[in-house]
């Protein structure tokens, strides 16, 4: 064998045995890392519900249309909020505990404090670690203890995961209607399509918009109407929505855009 075929084929050999090595060291890496909690593919998931103790249910189905809500309202979602549910799917878990190792009834599990349900899958939240604050979770009869870092996801109230425009995203709006008193006025389709809500709060006893100035019909092109009483609370603005009861907090400059001049906001 000629000198130079030697080399040749010593250094392939190298070659191998480096590419061997450094695909040893990438599975060893791999295997360290946390395991997520479920293989979970959340692009396919269509159905989403949280459940827990002495809080609403809220349940949310996805259509051609997006994220809508079904419980407690049915409206559309804030597709942000779902994504950040269907995220827990996927959380890194700490550590991971042999079948019986220990009792769920202990860890909150049985029966769960709050339940993720996703599609047909189901995950269990139960109480959290004393030490570490870690969250105890239950999956397919296995227990898992994870960073508490989603459990604000779980816990939110439900207005909070709604979309905050006063008009449905993609609801195609035939008119509004302005009514101050007898006057009644034009409003712009476009801007009160395009209008966002700040935040948007459960109905208050202590708010009576019975008695607001101004009241705000906008009208689908399939014949339904949506109503709000406008009222000034402070700096912003309160659009009290007529069914369901829901106050959608506006900014002044939210304001200014959808009204024309002369439209009064104040008794």
């Amino acid at each position: 064998m000629r000198r130079r075929t030697r080399q040749l084929l010593a250094a392939a050999a190298a070659a191998a045995l480096l590419a061997a090595a450094v695909g040893l060291q990438i599975r060893h890496e791999r295997a360290g890392l946390p395991q997520p909690l479920t293989r979970i593919d959340t692009a396919r998931v269509t159905t989403v519900a949280v459940r827990c103790r002495g809080c609403v249910t809220r349940r949310f189905e996805k259509t051609g249309e997006g994220w809508q809500m079904r419980e407690p309202y049915a409206l559309p979602a804030d597709a942000a909020a779902v994504e950040g549910l269907l995220a827990i799917a996927g959380i890194p878990v700490r550590t991971w505990y042999a079948d019986d190792a220990l009792d769920p009834s202990r860890l909150g599990l049985e029966p769960p404090l709050i339940e993720l349900q996703l599609d047909s899958h189901l995950i269990r939240i139960g109480t959290t670690d004393a030490i570490d604050s870690d969250r105890y979770l239950g999956v397919d009869g296995r227990i898992a203890r994870a960073p508490d870092r989603f459990s604000p996801r779980l816990l939110t109230v439900p207005e909070a995961e709604l979309d905050r425009h006063l008009a449905p995203p993609g609801t195609a709006l035939s008119g509004v209607d302005l009514i101050a008193g007898t006057q009644r006025h034009g409003g712009d389709v476009d801007a009160w399509r395009q209008a966002q809500a700040l935040r948007i709060d459960a109905a208050q006893a202590e708010i009576d918009a019975s008695a607001a100035p101004l009241r705000v019909q906008l009208h689908t092109a399939d014949g339904q109407t949506i109503g709000y009483r406008l009222l000034r609370r402070g700096e912003t603005y309160l659009a009290v929505r007529d069914a369901p009861a829901l106050i959608y907090v506006l900014a002044p400059d939210t304001i200014a855009s959808v009204l024309p001049d002369g439209v009064p906001t104040t008794p």
